[in-house]
Order: C-alpha cells, then structure tokens, then sequence
C-alpha cells in the first residue's frame, strides 16, 4: 500500500457559486469514476479546518484515498483501515492479476479460447446439452493445465450447457448482488458484466485512443449475454469469455464497510473520502456539520461551484470530464453504454446523490447519468432519503426533491 504526503487542501469559502456560469466556465458537480478520481473536497468554516483530525492517506482502487479522524479512533484504528483497502483491493480489482475478480476473468476468457467454434456455437445458440460429460472434463483439465492456481482457488467448473461457474467470497457475492439491483432498477444500463468493452477503453492512457467499431460490437456479444447468476456464493457466467468490473459500484461499498468498522471501534465523527467518493460520520465533533465543496469542472481544484453541509450522509458523483479525452474532434468520457459500447450520449454533464450509504450513491450516481435528466430524476423523486442534483449540457442546475435543503446558506 503506497502512503502519500500531498492530499486535498481546505477551500475558501467565499468563493461561492450559483446557477450559471463563472468566468465563463460550465457549472457542473464532481465527476465519477467506475474507477474513478473525483473532486469533492472536505471545507472548513471561514476557510480553515475547526480542529485537525487524525489522518491517513494512500492509494487504492487506482485512485487516493484519504480517512480523516475527528472524535474517536486513534493510529492503529487508521492503519487497520489501510490493510482493509488492500484486502479489498486484492478481491476487487480487475487489474491486479491474483485478485479474485481478475481471476475470474481469467478463466472465463481462458475457456472460450478453448472452445472449438462448433461447441462455442452451441453454447452460444443455447443448446441444454451443447457439451458431453467428456468435454466438459476435457476442458476442466485443459484449463487447470493453463491457470492452475485461479482453476484451484476459485473452484471452477463446466457444465454441459457450457457455462462456467466460480466459488466466491462473500464480499463478491455482496457486490455483485448490489450490482443487480442497479442493473434492474437502471434497466441494464448499469452492468456489472461490462468488463470485456471497458477493458478496451483506457482513460488513463499516455495518448488514449478509441477503439475500433467492430472491436466494440464483437464484445458487446459477451456483455449482452452474460447471463450472470449467483447462488450460494457461487457465480456463473452463461457466457464463455464474459467478465465483470465493479468501477461503478465498488468505492461506495468499500466506503460503507470502512465506516462500519470505524462505528464498532467507538469513532463518532469522521469523514471518509475514497478518490472522491466521500462519506461522513457523525458531524464535526457534534457541533457541526461538515462543509463539502463540489469542485468547478476543468478548473484547478481550489475551485468549486457549490458547497453542501451534511452529516451522517454520503456525497458521490458521476460525470463527464475526470476521465476523458478528444480525438479526431470527438470528445470521449468513461462512463459506458452497455447497449452501444460507447460513452453515454445524452443531455447530462454529472449527477451528485447524498445517501445514507455510499454504495447506494455510487449506484445511483452512475444509474441516473445513464438514464439522463428525466428518467433519472423520476427515479430519485421515488425513493426515500435519497437526493440529487442534475447538470445539463446547458449548464443548468435540476434539483431532486430535498437537495437545496442541505445547499450551504
């Protein structure tokens, strides 16, 4: 676990921003990352921390991550939280090669390289019996002969409709159940089997580029045929070759796990911020509530278009500009269509949820940006404790039901 020294800074508060535009820059919130690095910054009143938590830093998901202390805990209480990140890093992540996700991307993908086209055809048709016993025995040794330590670990198996499936661990089990329910309540435009089209895209990149049309659509087969079920921690893909990522989903549920420990250990005020993805416990040693600035897009960090007091909720975003690129004139953000392969395309630039749980804002964040301003919003109206705000291409603000109460006066 890589610690760091330079974390976010107090920001002034008399700069504060309505609804318009502000040297001619686009008001817009915070953006996300599905893997994300977003800017939501933690504001002291008149412009300086009240008191100076006890803290830790470090990186993550990759991405920053910072735990402030404020009343309660102490350095091993911190340090345990680290070994948390890295514990979930290492079940989580899709690109650390011995991680459980990966692992199962792994095999998955090992396996439809193993299949003829003849038995990758009738799996694909569907057919109950596309293998025989032998084949499927056959291809088990085959594949414990090429990953055996992913093979063993996960316990895989084939079965003779030619799906593969996977023990998991509760933690995977957890996320991918939460994973569902967005995917059903977005109707599948949040997808947890994303992976072989985002895996194609890379945002981070020196010099980022597009990939090829018919790359894309050759995936999308693998994503739009996942046929995911989970039973008794145990995973299934119906698909050979299909994956799953959790950049949508993962940081709020970290972020709630972290303040669950930090509540059992006695921490009564403190603020947890996963590369953006802020949670907070308690207030401000119970006397205040704490001041969350929502950063100004495209502009340096110090600078921030509105400012929320909160407490004892979470603050996570989706947008537009974090992680992206311009090529050939077209301008390319992260956050993916699994109907098309293609960043989202529509009138929206972010959403910002305040929920009680982080996995539920990270969820929503990305739902209601991928289902635009009206569906998105008729969404979030529906649900209790739950609020947003919408920034349109037009660079006008929509408010949910709820959020201008929590808007600092």
């Amino acid at each position: 676990m890589k610690l760091f020294g330079n974390g976010f800074q107090p920001i002034r508060t008399d700069n504060k921003a309505g609804n318009g535009v502000q040297n001619g820059r686009l008001f817009t919130t915070i953006a996300l990352f599905a893997v994300i690095c977003m800017a939501v910054y933690m504001i002291g009143h008149g412009g300086t921390m009240r008191n100076q938590p006890l803290e830790i830093q470090g990186f993550a998901f990759d991405t920053t991550y910072k735990i402030s202390l404020y009343q309660g805990g102490d350095k091993d209480l911190l340090q345990d939280c680290v070994s948390l990140c890295s514990d979930y890093e290492n079940t989580i992540s899709r690109t650390v090669e011995t991680s459980e996700v990966a692992q199962i991307n792994a095999l998955s993908a090992k396996y439809e390289e193993l299949l003829t086209d003849e038995q990758l055809q009738k799996i694909q048709n569907k057919e109950a019996q596309a293998l025989g016993k032998g084949e499927c025995a056959a291809l088990e040794q085959k594949l414990k002969t090429e990953l055996p330590e992913a093979f063993e670990t996960r316990g895989c198996q084939i079965g003779q409709s030619g799906a593969i499936s996977f023990t998991i661990s509760e933690t995977l089990q957890d996320l991918m159940r939460a994973s569902q329910k967005y995917q059903e309540i977005s109707g599948g435009k949040f997808d947890m089997a994303i992976e072989p089209v985002s895996s194609l895209w890379s945002f981070d990149s020196a010099n980022p580029t597009a990939p090829k049309e018919e790359t894309i659509q050759d995936k999308l087969l693998y994503v739009q045929n996942a046929d995911i079920i989970l039973e008794d921690q145990t995973a299934t893909f119906g698909m050979p070759g299909a994956g799953v990522e959790f950049g949508g989903i993962a940081k709020g549920y970290i972020a709630d796990q972290i303040k669950q420990k930090l509540v059992k250990a006695g921490v009564t005020s403190a603020v947890i911020d996963l590369g953006g993805n802020i949670l907070c416990i308690g207030s401000k040693k119970g006397k205040s509530k704490f001041h969350i600035g929502i950063q100004q897009p495209f502009a340096d960090r110090n600078e921030v278009i509105a400012t929320v007091d909160v407490e004892d909720v979470s603050v996570v975003s989706s947008g537009i500009y974090e992680r992206c690129f311009e090529e050939d004139g077209k301008f390319y953000h992260h956050i993916l269509d699994p109907d098309t392969g293609y960043p989202v395309d529509n009138d929206l630039m972010a959403v910002t949820i305040i929920s009680k749980k982080s996995v539920d804002g990270d969820g929503l964040s990305t739902t209601c940006f991928a289902l635009g301003l009206e569906k998105g919003m008729e969404l979030i109206n529906g649900m209790d404790d739950v609020t947003a705000v919408f920034v349109t291409k037009d660079e006008k603000l929509h408010y949910a039901k709820g959020f201008k109460s929590y808007l600092s006066k």
